[in-house]
Formats: structure tokens, sequence, C-alpha cells
């Protein structure tokens, strides 16, 4: 099955680690995916989630600079 979860150019690091988790398995069923996406999101500290969103302002600057083209590591 190919990768569900699609990347947006901005969604940086919380979706690839989403991503990477599930996909690193294969699922059955949309039902398995989504119940697997929903266990991996629950799973995702709060100290994790916070240090992400603390990172938010310096990639949207990021983004901005380059006019919404490729973006590597910020």
């Amino acid at each position: 099955m190919a990768s569900v979860l699609a990347r947006p150019p901005f969604f940086g690091l919380l979706h690839l680690v989403l991503q990477n988790k599930v996909n690193a398995k294969p699922h059955s069923s949309i039902e398995a995916l989504k119940k697997t996406l929903v266990k991996e999101r629950d799973a995702l500290s709060s100290d994790y989630l916070r240090a992400t969103i603390h990172t938010y302002p310096r990639r949207l600057s990021a983004v901005i600079e380059k006019r919404g083209g490729r973006m590597e590591q910020v």
C-alpha cells in the first residue's frame, strides 16, 4: 500500500514521525490504518509536541523566506 499520508510542505517533523510509525507495517484495511494512526498520535508525548510547536515560528519564517520553495531541515 502506498503511503497514505502525503507530506504537505510545512507539516515537517510531526507529520514525518507519524508517517514513519504508521507506515512501519502493512495494514489490512483503511480502518486498521486509521486505528494505528490514532494510536501513534495519542502516544506522542506532550514534551515532544510542545518542542515541535516551539519550532514552528522559525520554520514558518524559513518557508516565507523561500516563498514556499523546497525546504531543508530547519
